[in-house]
């Protein structure tokens, strides 16, 4: 006779662990890889959202206080019975284990509902600690709004002219490169003082081009104003308005 054996499913308990071991690494953001950064408006986005859930999280706390509150005066009427009835002239053993299961009783109560307190404090304590950091990358991200650095499309009149700036920005001072429609590129120099600037555009030789005065606008991230040409070319115009929209950051 052909002995059979059952070979028995692995409890899901055991099989859990391994499972996790899979699943961890594809979760996790590898070390390696740099830090998304949110764009302005996934950042208020999500500064706005933590603020209200921060408002019901209070709301959850106050109602957890107030039952621990509760819990705690079911405590003290509890143990007040226990006294009165100890401190009578006769006490049944049965009355006596009834007081004391509804004193343990009451405090089982009382600590699950302090352990509940702790809990909402903890998650309040994260919910600001995330709120600090967005206000952190809200008011760094206000900061590099306001500067002038970085790339923008360039808009030339009379002839709707379209060209890039690439600007870095050193305290007051300003450099970069510039490119124009029809191959004219070279170097910016200049300086910003509020939201006042004026640029030199100068050519690979290093000759100054023209100069461009304006102003900058960190609300709209716009940049306008007039230009000035040094040399005139045959049939060019001599001065005109120019305006420019950010692209992006610095290269």
């Amino acid at each position: 006779m052909t002995s059979r054996t059952t070979t028995r499913p692995a409890p899901r308990a055991a099989i859990l662990p391994f499972l996790f071991l899979f699943v961890l690494p594809a979760t996790l953001p590898s070390q390696d890889a740099p830090a998304a950064r949110l764009p302005p408006a996934g950042i208020q986005s999500n500064l706005q959202l933590e603020r209200k859930l921060l408002a019901l999280d209070l709301v959850s706390y106050r109602q957890a206080r107030t039952k621990e509150q509760a819990a705690r005066e079911q405590v003290t009427a509890a143990m007040q019975r226990l006294d009165q009835a100890l401190g009578g002239d006769s006490l049944a053993l049965a009355t006596l284990e009834s007081l004391f299961d509804g004193l343990s009783t009451a405090r089982a109560t009382a600590s699950t509902a302090a352990d509940q307190v702790d809990w909402e404090v903890r998650r309040l304590q994260e919910r600001m600690r995330r709120i600090s950091f967005l206000e952190g990358e809200a008011s760094g991200q206000t900061l590099r709004e306001a500067s002038v650095a970085g790339r923008w499309e360039v808009l030339l009149s009379p002839g709707n002219q379209t060209g890039s700036l690439n600007l870095q920005l050193n305290g007051t001072a300003i450099t970069g490169t510039y490119a124009l429609q029809g191959g004219t590129s070279g170097s910016v120099r200049g300086t910003v003082t509020g939201t006042r600037l004026q640029l030199e555009l100068l050519n690979a030789a290093g000759d100054l081009e023209s100069t461009w005065n304006g102003g900058y606008d960190p609300a709209s991230q716009r940049m306008g104003g007039t230009w000035l040409a040094t040399e005139l070319a045959g049939g060019q115009p001599a001065q005109g308005a120019w305006s420019a929209t950010r692209t992006g950051a610095a290269n």
